[in-house]
């Protein structure tokens, strides 16, 4: 693109024009200043939006026929505008838009910029921490806390499944309120239920307030990416920065696992007081260095904005994800083919039909997901394979980690020494994507050659005999790194191109639903590695079952990965040549 021409669309207030994702809409353009919306050529289009001026006038008559009730309240709505009828009542009525004139985030300097993204990233590592540590954790609170056999499975059960089944709903907020306050609640939440944690000496109390600390952090991660989308307006560099916001998350995959092994030496509490430590300063330096920032649907009273929360949406959905959740961690204690895990399993399926059914009769703009969500393009090829990552990754370091303690005698600190390839290798492949984008922008081929480094890795555990003496070195080593630099690939391409394959004002929900496809396929996988130790003499020192989990979890990212080549297309992607923002 010419300079010429970019100084000409800067003058006019909107974004370069792109070509787009199929139907012709753009995530969005940049408005300026109130005197440049009149000048707009589409400034007289009655359906316009913030979110799709740069859309052709056609494509627009086409979504609104096809997609609107004449006479509904949402009439004049375009394709996924959360609050379009306002801002085409605006438009007609010849009212300059009040609010979103400018970007705060993206006019901060680099420095500030930069902090930001540090606090955001700081809250994607402790999110996902908070269950990776557990998984050394778990053994030591269970002691000290008296808690039986049967119900350890919740000292990560409760943290899990409140962060999974309300990510949805935290998007929505995210989209419909300022995200600096969404995000800023949540991360100083957690700091404060981190540090009463600490201090708890009754089961039920840690589990309540486990759940709790999960409600609070499930908060920072839609609105964080919602603000990094906002302060990073250029595609490219958007890319960039969403990889090192995924990357925090698959380092904390691995290094929170060092970090618990170093606390346990002292004392499990004292891991989340030191989560408190950290999050203290941060949390200050958000709350000053933080702009207003500007939600979505800004323009929009309080009333409409509770209507378009979509709480029967989120009461099904939440529900939906709990009872599923609920079965597959009680099938890993009480076995396969017992009511409680049969039970929940149906009724999930069916709530999870309830949703959809519900979803697709809420009118436009008022629904938990966006109605042409399904037609996103590469969407299908995308889910499947997001959500072989975290199965992988879970069964690999919570089978390793119980093995190395249970079964070898090693002690927790040994046993994260023994991990910390994964983490060296995650920091290395993670920041790699920095100077070679096309490993996540080009996802057709890479992705497929990723899944097939975690199959390697995954044969590597499974032929290990569990990593004793020298089989440490021939096996779990490079299985390690290279599993691990598959999986660093997988997770961030698929973290990244899911976000961006959402429109703009649902940004929010796009990256909790990735999340929710991570955290389902990581609590499918927990539960069936768990069922196939019945497969050896039903013991963690016997490695056949380990080794057959493995067979599994390799099996099935080779075939994401086999079908993601088969299925995906580069050229279906929204292809953009100038800033995308938030409006």
């Amino acid at each position: 693109m010419s300079a010429a021409t970019t100084a000409t669309n800067a003058q006019s207030g909107v974004s370069p024009s792109s070509d787009t994702a199929e139907g012709g809409f753009s995530r969005s353009p940049t408005f300026v200043s109130e005197d440049d919306v009149s000048p707009s050529p589409q400034a007289d289009d009655a359906g316009a939006t913030l979110t799709d001026l740069t859309a052709s006038n056609g494509n627009k008559e086409k979504a609104l026929s096809t997609h609107t009730t004449p006479g509904s309240e949402d009439e004049h709505l375009p394709a996924q505008s959360t609050m379009g009828k306002v801002e085409a009542d605006l438009e007609k009525s010849g009212k300059a838009h009040p609010h979103h004139h400018q970007n705060a985030l993206s006019s901060l300097s680099p420095k500030r910029k930069g902090v930001l993204l540090l606090c955001f990233c700081l809250s994607m590592f402790i999110d996902a921490a908070g269950v990776s540590a557990t998984f050394l954790m778990t053994a030591p609170i269970a002691e000290d806390l008296g808690i039986k056999t049967g119900d350890q499975a919740w000292i990560l059960g409760t943290y899990s499944l409140a962060f999974a089944a309300t990510l949805l709903f935290a998007g929505r907020l995210a989209d419909l309120y300022p995200p600096h306050r969404v995000y800023t609640i949540g991360f100083i939440g957690i700091a404060v239920f981190y540090l009463i944690i600490s201090f708890m000496t009754n089961e039920y109390a840690f589990f309540v307030l486990r759940a709790i600390s999960g409600l609070l952090a499930v908060l920072t991660i839609p609105s964080s990416i919602n603000m990094i989308i906002q302060m990073y307006p250029d595609p490219a560099e958007q890319a960039k920065k969403l990889a090192l916001f995924g990357m925090a998350g698959a380092l904390a995959n691995t290094i929170a696992l060092v970090l618990a092994g170093i606390f346990l030496l002292a004392n499990w509490r004292w891991y989340f007081r030191f989560i408190t430590i950290i999050i203290a300063p941060f949390a200050v330096l958000a709350w000053f260095l933080m702009p207003r920032t500007e939600a979505v649907a800004e323009d929009l009273p309080g009333a409409a904005k509770l209507k378009r929360m979509d709480l029967g949406g989120v009461l099904i959905l939440i529900a939906c994800l709990v009872l599923f959740i609920l079965g597959f961690t009680q099938a890993a204690v009480d076995g396969w083919n017992t009511a409680i895990f049969i039970a929940p399993l149906v009724i999930s399926i069916v709530l999870l039909g309830v949703f959809l059914v519900w979803e697709r009769f809420m009118p436009r703009g008022y629904s938990l997901l966006p109605h042409d969500m399904w037609k996103y393009p590469n969407i299908f090829p995308l889910i499947l394979q997001a959500s072989a990552i975290f199965m992988w990754f879970a069964c690999a370091q919570l089978r390793i980690a119980t093995y190395f303690q249970e079964a070898l005698g090693n002690s927790a600190i040994l046993t994260a020494v023994k991990l910390l390839p994964m983490g060296i290798t995650a920091l290395f492949v993670g920041s790699s994507t920095q100077a070679l984008p096309w490993l996540i922008t080009k996802p057709r081929f890479v992705q497929p050659v990723a899944s097939a480094l975690c199959f390697a890795g995954s044969m590597l555990f499974a032929f290990s005999k569990g990593g004793s003496g020298k089989d440490y070195w021939r096996f779990m080593f490079p299985g390690q790194i290279i599993g691990t630099a598959g999986g660093m690939i997988v997770f961030i391409g698929m973290n990244t191109s899911i976000i961006q394959a959402f429109p703009i004002e649902f940004a929010g929900v796009g990256g909790s639903f990735a999340n929710i496809i991570f955290q389902v396929g990581g609590v499918i996988g927990i539960s069936i590695q768990a069922g196939l130790l019945n497969t050896g003499n039903g013991t963690i020192q016997d490695w056949t079952g380990s080794k057959n989990s493995y067979f599994f979890t390799g099996a099935y990212i080779l075939f994401t990965g086999v079908v993601f080549l088969a299925w995906y297309r580069q050229h279906k992607m929204p292809k953009y040549e100038g800033p995308v923002v938030a409006a």
